[in-house]
């Protein structure tokens, strides 16, 4: 918890303490229901203002004291490093609950030190800092880290002008497993479709998919996800 938070907590249980009681007590009988409900108001107020302050926080962290915790450090350096991981992934890696995982992630975010997109129904986070390349990058190493992914984009790269039931025969692979992945490479910019010669599109591999694979032929730490 921040200083300023506890801080703002304390000041409300005092103020629930003290002010409350008083009201009851300078009041008469007759007065007794107008009474009361003043009294819940005032107690509404007071535990709504302490849970904002020692649940929320957002207005006392700034980018400037953000990675002052220990926690949001290391997150901020794991995805400096392995841009384009997913909330799990990171949790497991940095052996978090994925609840408290996502908390730091936020105030990231809040502080605009860390961008998520949704990719394939998974947030993947990479840093603003860095700009339009590391978005791309993390992107890509999203969906590439799926092994038929991988293969896909390799058979593109090696057999440019092929179309989707092509691909799929080639890599002994369901159609519908094709179309998806391919869709998400499409949403990477790691592959375009042409229709200019036929009402089916036909794959080409972009320059930034021919760099992702040379990077993904390096060793990685992450482990290759099980196909399909």
């Amino acid at each position: 918890m921040q200083y300023k938070e506890g801080i703002a907590f304390i000041v409300a249980v005092v103020f629930l303490l003290n002010v409350a009681p008083g009201v009851l007590a300078s009041t008469s009988p007759s007065e007794g229901t107008g009474a009361a409900t003043t009294t819940v108001i005032i107690i509404l107020v007071a535990v709504i203002f302490g849970f904002l302050f020692f649940y929320g926080g957002i207005k006392y962290v700034t980018p400037e004291n953000v990675l002052d915790t220990e926690t949001r450090k290391h997150l901020y350096d794991y995805i400096d490093e392995y841009p384009g991981s997913h909330l799990r992934e990171i949790a497991r890696e940095l052996d978090l609950k994925p609840s408290n995982a996502a908390w730091h992630l936020r105030k990231l975010e809040q502080t605009n030190l860390v961008r998520s997109r949704l990719i394939g129904g998974k947030k993947v986070y990479y840093l603003v800092e860095g700009g339009l390349e590391v978005r791309q990058r993390a992107i890509a190493e999203s969906v590439l880290r799926n092994k038929n992914a991988r293969d896909i984009l390799q058979f593109i790269s090696d057999h440019p002008g092929k179309h989707l039931l092509e691909i799929a025969h080639a890599l002994n692979m369901n159609h519908h497993v094709v179309k998806w992945h391919l869709n998400k490479m499409h949403f990477a910019e790691l592959v375009e479709g042409d229709t200019s010669n036929s009402a089916y599109p036909i794959y080409y591999s972009t320059d930034n998919g021919k760099e992702a694979l040379i990077f993904y032929q390096e060793p990685m730490k992450i482990a290759v996800d099980k196909a399909g």
